[in-house]
């Protein structure tokens, strides 16, 4: 769950190496890049691509993600940094934020790389990081040396991690809870888990599907006030389905979202379901629904808001009763537990500075949970069908695959993804002062939880400790 300034921006990336330093070509494309978009000029910008970026996104889905999440950041300016493995990192200051632009061309002195993320200082930690792990395993020094230029980074505080294989959990705790305690997290410390919550709303969409309460193909509006237009392009409708695997056209996050989000360390406290409702009144989605990949929090939001109408209850009270009470996740909740205060690790942003927790109202559905690395990967283990029959059925129809194109495979919330050669079933989550990650390898059994009080992507640790289990 991710506020559009705090949020990586993926547009494409293909890590490739070439024999040749492009390190002299990345500055001139880069050069141009920063001037095409700083005239707002998206053909001139495509135009700099590559065929393999092109195939990766067409000129369209290009336009409107300059349109919707980078030409709000303002104009830009870059600063180069550092070069490795053909990628130019530069400092890409805009006029509402600071992020890293990693850029790289192809044989041919074409895009084959931009990527923005979260500005993210290189700067390392003098001493070294106090962790759980006992390094007497294999496994515990692979674990150690693939977390290591993580926990380093100056700006980092907290790591919980947990690995699930052969039916064996073990965790590892590395840094603080807090800054300056000297508390290292283990598997009973709680943390925001961001977007990781949209599989919990899949889970009660299968659920409502199964019992007959909804069906995937029911438009939007049937379970929307009537004072809604229909939602809908070209007479094709807005569905259930389509809220939960991000084709439904609805962007990303609501044009009116900034007009109630006045703080900046908790902005989704005050947007509700008039709010959101609100926004409705005057949108039209844009592709045809069901044609092309747009991850949305306000879709997720959006459906999470009819569950909750449909069973008459609020999220947490389903999640409560549906998931979390029947896999004895105890520590899985919307909200704080009194008695729970002490175990929450405090939340920082990408520079290390404290951020706190982040509220729901709306956006609830698509990102409120807390949680823990035992609770998660009793989660894990769940979606690899150790669940009660009931349960496991709804879970079994989140890993349904309900769209792909070039750019996502998406069952029900879930993505799928490659990790080495493996695709595994996967989710992130990121909120103010958190990021997560759960990866699953569905046939070999495999799952990797990981925790962090501090806003910096945990995605790649996850993914290489996949490929080390593997």
């Amino acid at each position: 769950m991710k506020k559009l300034l705090l949020v990586s921006m993926l547009i494409y990336s293909s890590l490739c190496s070439f024999a040749q330093d492009n390190k002299a070509k990345n500055d001139s494309v880069c050069r141009m890049v920063q001037q095409y978009f700083n005239e707002k000029n998206t053909d001139s910008l495509y135009a700099l691509a590559g065929d393999a970026f092109k195939q990766q996104i067409d000129a369209d889905q290009f336009k409107q993600i300059c349109a919707n999440n980078l030409f709000p950041l303002g104009t830009l300016q870059t600063q180069f940094e550092s070069y490795a493995n053909n990628l130019s990192r530069y400092k890409a200051v805009f006029t509402n934020a600071t992020l890293i632009l990693l850029l790289g061309v192809d044989d041919k002195d074409k895009l084959q790389t931009l990527l923005f993320q979260p500005y993210v200082s290189e700067a390392k930690k003098s001493a070294k990081v106090a962790t759980n792990n006992l390094l007497q395993s294999v496994t515990d020094k692979a674990v150690d040396s693939i977390v290591q230029p993580y926990v380093s980074l100056a700006a980092a505080h907290g790591l919980s991690i947990g690995i699930l294989k052969k039916n064996e959990m073990n965790f590892y705790g590395y840094g603080e809870t807090a800054d300056g305690n000297k508390q290292i997290p283990n598997e009973h410390t709680l943390f925001e888990i961001g977007s990781i919550t949209k599989t919990f709303t899949a889970t009660l969409l299968a659920d409502a599907i199964n019992s007959g309460k909804i069906k995937p193909d029911d438009p939007v509006n049937k379970y929307l006030p009537d004072s809604i237009p229909l939602i809908q392009y070209e007479g094709v409708p807005v569905t259930i389905e389509m809220l939960s695997n991000h084709s439904s056209g609805i962007p990303r996050m609501p044009s009116n979202f900034d007009f109630y989000a006045t703080d900046s360390l908790n902005p989704y406290k005050d947007y509700g379901e008039q709010q959101l409702f609100g926004f409705y009144k005057t949108f039209k989605p844009v592709p045809k629904p069901g044609t092309q990949y747009e991850y949305s929090n306000l879709a997720v939001a959006t459906l999470g808001v009819i569950l909750q109408h449909i069973y008459k209850k609020s999220f947490e009270q389903l999640i409560i009763e549906k998931i979390c009470d029947p896999l004895d996740m105890n520590n899985t909740r919307e909200f704080i537990r009194k008695n729970d205060s002490s175990k929450i690790a405090v939340g920082y942003n990408e520079n290390g500075k404290y951020n706190g927790p982040w509220d729901f109202i709306a956006f609830a559905p698509a990102g409120s949970i807390r949680s823990d690395a035992a609770d998660m990967l009793r989660y894990a283990k769940a979606n690899l069908g150790d669940a009660p029959v009931s349960l496991n059925k709804d879970i079994q129809l989140t890993h349904i695959v309900t769209f792909k194109d070039n750019s996502a495979t998406v069952a029900l919330g879930w993505h799928y993804i490659k990790a080495g050669n493996q695709e595994i079933l996967f989710h992130n989550g990121g909120t103010g002062g958190y990021r997560s990650y759960l990866g699953i390898n569905l046939n070999k059994k495999i799952a990797v939880v990981i925790l962090s009080n501090t806003a910096i992507s945990v995605d790649d640790i996850g993914n290489e400790l996949i490929k080390y289990l593997d």
